[in-house]
């Protein structure tokens, strides 16, 4: 029995090893991959792509230049597919931006889950079907983007349009947004916070998600509903990725109208984006 049991706890010790060896492999590879990408010179041409985007431009260089290393970092870990399309640099890099943007504020890799990026030339259609009391039922619906999973599904006629307007909406933050509320396995307007922030996090958005969901049943005008607009009060998850949009989008307008939220956000990402935009003042509108 004992030599029974000393096999078990040298068969414990070598799983144990094994891991470790594991990590410490993935470890150097990533060392060595971020070593290999900081000696790459940032490409021009995709400077010359970023400068199409009014928020790249109002960056501060140092900024710019970790931004750079994550678009990098980032191309060069994630599987992009086209959907009856070809996925070029532009594609490519634009998203990336964004996606890195939201990140600017953690450390690298931190709250970086998605692996894939699915790319359509325009909406897609998506059919849910689902069954409630025994009763089978199916919808079919249009979409824009959609995220689950690690792997985000996005339509490239919106983000061009998006980029085109520069108003409040991007679907690229919206989707990203849904997969850092997805960090802890739920899809309900709560990312993964630290845990003397839940309590002041759940206060804020319930209580903003309802006062917007009662003017909306009334029929009452506001600024604040009319910034967000209804999409945002499908659900909680919804509310969190629109208000995710106005952050880094309209980050004055949304600060003016909802400074709670603001607040929440700004620890959450750990970025002012008021501030962050300071130096083009079209962006804070």
């Amino acid at each position: 029995m004992a030599s029974y049991y000393l096999l078990l706890i040298q068969f414990l010790f070598a799983l144990i090893a094994l891991f470790l060896f594991w990590q410490s492999v993935g470890y150097f590879r990533r060392m060595w991959r971020y070593k290999r990408l900081k000696a790459m010179p940032f490409p021009r041409s995709y400077v010359t792509i970023l400068q199409k985007i009014h928020q790249y431009q109002t960056l501060a260089p140092k900024q710019k230049e970790k931004l750079h290393f994550m678009i990098l970092l980032f191309i060069d870990q994630k599987e992009f597919v086209g959907v009856k399309m070809n996925i070029n640099d532009e594609i490519k890099v634009i998203i990336a931006f964004y996606a890195c943007l939201m990140r600017l504020g953690f450390e690298l890799g931190e709250k970086d889950h998605v692996s894939t990026i699915i790319v359509y030339p325009e909406h897609f259609i998506v059919d849910d079907s689902h069954t409630i009391d025994g009763i089978h039922h199916t919808r079919t619906s249009v979409l824009e983007g959609q995220s689950a999973n690690g792997t985000v599904v996005i339509s490239w006629q919106d983000i061009a349009q998006n980029i085109a307007k520069q108003g409040k909406e991007n679907v690229i933050i919206h989707e990203f947004a849904h997969e850092l509320d997805f960090e802890d396995g739920l899809a309900d307007g709560t990312p993964l916070l630290e845990t003397s922030n839940y309590q002041k996090w759940s206060e804020v958005f319930s209580k903003a998600f309802t006062i917007l969901r009662n003017l909306q049943k009334m029929q009452k005008h506001s600024e604040g509903l009319t910034l967000l607009g209804d999409y945002a009060l499908t659900n909680e998850a919804e509310f969190f990725a629109v208000c995710s949009e106005r952050f880094f989008q309209t980050p004055k307008a949304f600060k003016n109208n909802f400074p709670d939220l603001y607040a929440e956000l700004k620890r959450f990402y750990r970025l002012d984006a008021e501030k962050l935009y300071s130096s083009h003042p079209d962006q804070n509108e």
